[in-house]
């Protein structure tokens, strides 16, 4: 359980940390986050719980008899939580995070490699325009298409 709460910890920090706002020029050098004394926002400590699940079917993978019938993930409302930063609740983010909630739905009720896959895409999507710190981490979550083998 510790290293679960260092992970999500080390997680919350790069996303705190690692995030930009979406809509700076190319040429304006990328404003981080503030960093969070107190702990993650809301916003960042779902996102946490969000990789932790992603990272759940992940290790689940590893073990002999692994199906993806039967696994789900939580929806998360991303909306109402409080962002680390307000500028990174922008017109990108207010597109992208309904999008996410959908891929879940659609994972929840039919899971596989590709609805999976679909998730992880929701995810990188949205954070394309809104918080690219993450992008690496998220796409290390995606699974190859023949079910229960990662690449």
């Amino acid at each position: 359980m510790k290293n679960v709460a260092t992970f999500g910890l080390c997680v919350g920090l790069v996303w705190s940390v690692g995030c930009t706002p979406g809509s700076e020029p190319d040429d304006v050098q990328p404003r981080l986050a503030p960093s969070q004394p107190n702990g993650l926002s809301e916003l960042a400590g779902t996102m946490v719980a969000m990789d932790d699940q992603l990272a759940r079917i992940l290790k689940d993978m590893d073990t002999e008899g692994f199906v993806w019938e039967g696994q789900s993930l939580d929806v998360h409302s991303l909306m109402d939580r409080h962002p680390t930063d307000e500028t990174m609740v922008n017109g990108h983010f207010e597109d992208h995070a309904p999008l996410y909630r959908q891929a879940i739905a659609q994972f929840n009720a039919s899971p596989s490699a590709q609805a999976f896959n679909h998730v992880v895409d929701a995810c990188k999507n949205c954070h394309l325009g809104t918080c690219p710190g993450p992008l690496e981490r998220i796409e290390k979550r995606r699974v190859a298409s023949d079910a229960g083998v990662r690449h």
